[in-house]
């Protein structure tokens, strides 16, 4: 490969905190076209001295754009004003010195002109609306969506639907993780869609354990929120007829939320079968121990610990209503699809739990399909067919090895 880098792209996520899904699939973005040979420039607000919850190769560099303290007064001035799109539009043309998104986005023009990237990646909404609410930027931004798309579009808090409507046209393209969301974002754009899902950087052609190895756990990793809906699966693991399993859940939340969770828990007397193992580093081997994902979530982007699961030959059972899970798992095929009530999740997890057959066929078959169909060589391939659409020396024919 030459030592001149194929294209230089700019990506913009504006915190790398939770560790959660989008942190993870931007940290392999960069990584992957980094070792492809283009040089990459994560940006974000979050200051230098507060860890990454990601790792980067070495050869991506991160870059911390500062932004000055916000005085309560000013925030509160802001957020009063934001809460009508009449009091917005005041603040943007009347009072643009002490509008804090303008002062953001300014300051993120102003690292990307240093930059000279040729292509910038967007990482959500915020992140367009921050990157463009100041102007069109000068070379070709790519919108990444890492949820269901309609979510973008709901609940107008401080006016952050309107603004992302009027910065969603300024993207060159929008990238989406699976086929049905290409068609729920029609609506919003009409630049091209591209449907791109989550690579598993795991070994395709590793063997799938020994069923008798597993143990006799049911496992979920996710963070602990309404819509990941552990308290569903926690009623459900209640209703079993299963008194040698457990259930493990991987993850963390608002102090709040798990005491909710736990408390529930001790409700039930559930104590010494459901145990909270909090954030993982190691998900290959955690899954690789047990031997069925519950994965209740009420809407996926995408669902990369369910495919996780998958990949690592689990069978798993989600909520057919559950946009995004009811297109990894296809029923009776690679997992199984409970109706919406606890009472039809817990007898999709009895089923499992009765029969070791049906856990080995459809465990089998959800690796086959993970594996083939979102393995690194694809995905990155993938995108950097659309990296060429949009960066000229590329689309022209001068593409290094």
């Amino acid at each position: 490969m030459s030592d001149r880098p194929k294209a230089t792209l700019a990506v913009y996520k504006d915190f790398l905190r939770s560790g959660r899904g989008a942190d993870r699939a931007i940290a392999a973005f960069a990584n992957a076209m980094s070792a492809r040979g283009y040089a990459v420039h994560v940006i974000t607000q979050q200051r230098p001295e507060e860890p990454l919850s990601v790792t980067f190769d070495p050869a991506v560099t991160c870059h911390h754009v500062r932004m000055s303290r916000i005085r309560s007064l000013t925030g509160g001035f802001n957020k009063l004003l934001l809460r009508s799109s009449i009091g917005a539009a005041f603040l943007r043309r009347a009072l643009p010195w002490l509008d804090l998104m303008r002062e953001t986005s300014l300051r993120l023009q102003a690292c990307l002109e240093s930059l000279q990237p040729d292509l910038v990646i967007s990482a959500g909404a915020n992140e367009c609306v921050e990157l463009t609410y100041a102007g069109p930027l000068r070379v070709p931004m790519v919108q990444m969506f890492h949820v269901y798309p309609p979510t973008c579009f709901a609940k107008n808090k401080y006016q952050r639907v309107t603004r992302f409507r009027e910065a969603l046209p300024l993207a060159a393209e929008c990238q989406v993780l699976l086929p049905s969301h290409r068609e729920t974002l029609r609506p919003y754009t009409s630049a091209p869609v591209t449907v791109i899902g989550n690579a598993i950087a795991w070994p395709a052609d590793e063997p799938l354990p020994a069923p008798e190895s597993r143990e006799k756990a049911i496992v979920y990793v996710a963070y602990f929120t309404k819509d990941k809906n552990q308290l569903a699966l926690i009623e459900a693991f209640a209703k079993l007829r299963a008194d040698d399993w457990q259930l493990h859940l991987y993850g963390t939340g608002t102090p709040s939320w798990e005491r909710r969770l736990k408390g529930r828990v001790t409700a039930l007397g559930l104590e010494a079968r459901v145990r909270f193992f909090g954030i993982t580093r190691t998900p290959r081997e955690v899954l690789r121990r047990v031997s069925i994902c519950a994965y209740p979530s009420l809407t996926e982007g995408f669902g990369l610990a369910l495919a996780e699961a998958m990949w690592c030959g689990l069978p798993c059972v989600g909520f057919r209503s559950a946009p995004g899970v009811n297109e990894l798992i296809a029923h009776e095929a690679n997992g199984l699809l409970a109706d919406a009530s606890d009472e039809a999740f817990a007898a999709q997890l009895q089923r499992l739990i009765d029969d070791p057959e049906l856990r080995v066929q459809l465990g089998t078959t959800a690796a086959k399909t993970i594996r083939s169909t979102y393995s690194e060589a694809r995905v990155w391939q993938q995108w950097e067919d659309l990296l060429w659409r949009w960066i000229p020396r590329l689309r022209d024919g001068e593409r290094s090895s």
